[in-house]
């Protein structure tokens, strides 16, 4: 396993890809702006959930009288995260690498510092957007120091998108304020596969 201090892990967050599109609710279907030529993996990915969103939100809502946003928007510091909780499986090797099943493992110490920080960028979020807005991250598995996994391959597809969607969802995303629902998108590869890490935020939270 490859060896790093502390203050060389926890700068691996850096900056995720800036952007933002700002997509009203309410109205008629609203669309991200047109992307660069040099589309980043994010960039597509968001674009191509927000083309389905509204759609999967209203199949799985459990109560028809709340609003459904018609898309979401790009939150940086959620992307920030994403990125951060990534980072460890870009940094070292996994502990167990098979075809379809790969494990990581870190050393105590780093797996501590690494939870440390995680915490205080979700507090961040917790502190700009209220105290219940960060709803979650999806895509990996960090609990523990031993066993850490990716869980969710980027979608390829418009079926595999809108499955990623109905996992983001749940039982729908819709609140008395449902255009301030965020998302921000980390999809790194490794080892020849794309990866995807999403984070939920709520600017309204209930």
């Amino acid at each position: 396993m490859k060896e790093m201090n502390r203050r060389e892990f926890l700068t691996l967050s850096g900056a995720a890809v800036v952007a933002l599109s700002l997509a009203g609710c309410g109205g008629g279907p609203s669309a991200p702006p047109a992307p660069p030529a040099s589309e980043s993996k994010e960039m597509a990915l968001f674009r191509a959930i927000n083309e389905v969103w509204y759609e999967v939100n209203r199949e799985v809502v459990p109560n028809p009288k709340l609003q459904i946003c018609k898309s979401v928007v790009y939150c940086q510091e959620a992307a920030d995260l994403a990125k951060f909780t990534a980072s460890p499986f870009e940094t070292y090797e996994p502990e167990v690498d098979e075809e379809d099943f790969r494990k990581w493992n870190l050393p105590d110490d780093v797996f501590h510092e690494y939870q440390l920080r995680e915490s205080e960028m979700i507090q961040e979020i917790r502190n700009k957007y209220g105290n219940g807005s960060y709803r979650g991250t999806a895509g990996v598995s960090n609990g523990t120091h031993d066993g850490m996994q990716l869980n969710q391959l980027y979608p390829s597809s418009q079926s595999e998108v809108r499955e990623f969607v109905r996992r983001l969802a749940g039982h729908g995303l819709a609140s008395l304020h449902p255009e301030q629902w965020m998302i921000g998108l980390y999809c790194p590869t490794i080892k020849g596969k794309t990866y995807t890490v999403a984070v939920m935020v709520n600017f309204a939270p209930i």
